[in-house]
């Protein structure tokens, strides 16, 4: 098995770092929102990365937290495929880059999105690339969808994210 094959056993860390305004509060409902769709896609790229095996043992832990403006978040993770974590990093940038392309023209057109299904599939399709199972389905990929949707219109937004082994 090649390296980028094995599942990340220990050392492998997420700094992702968020916007928390002007005032550098936060309310912790919005920040726990965050956190639940950013694991959730977390988890769904590391089972669409193990496909076709069973559902396997993944866990995502929150080991700090920085309570300053912008606020920061470690997550340690164990068992989640090389594979996983280089789409989610993909992913997560494309979610602060189309925040801020957003912020600059508030528009949205059918071909942006279009576009963007475009790029996540590409990125699905890299989070697969040493699998057997080649193909992202149509409903994996609207999965993933809605939770960038929801990511993307968090009121703590993303700004940074981070993948360090240590």
């Amino acid at each position: 098995m090649r390296p980028a094959e094995k599942a990340r056993t220990g050392g492998t860390f997420i700094d992702l770092e968020f916007a928390t305004g002007t005032n550098g509060g936060a309310l912790l409902g919005d920040i726990a929102s965050s956190l639940v769709s950013l694991d959730e896609l977390l988890r769904d790229l590391g089972s669409i990365a193990a496909y076709p095996s069973s559902v396997e043992f993944r866990k995502i832990e929150i080991v700090a937290i920085e309570m300053r403006s912008p606020l920061k978040i470690r997550l340690a993770l164990l068992e989640i495929s090389a594979d996983a974590v280089i789409a989610f990093r993909e992913i997560c940038r494309d979610i602060i880059h189309e925040r801020r392309s957003r912020q600059r023209a508030l528009t949205a057109s059918d071909d942006v999105s279009a576009k963007r299904l475009a790029n996540i599939k590409i990125a699905l399709e890299r989070c697969t690339l040493h699998s057997a199972h080649a193909r992202i389905t149509e409903p994996e990929a609207l999965r993933i969808l809605g939770h960038i949707v929801t990511l993307q219109n968090a009121e703590i937004p993303l700004t940074r994210v981070e993948v360090k082994e240590e």
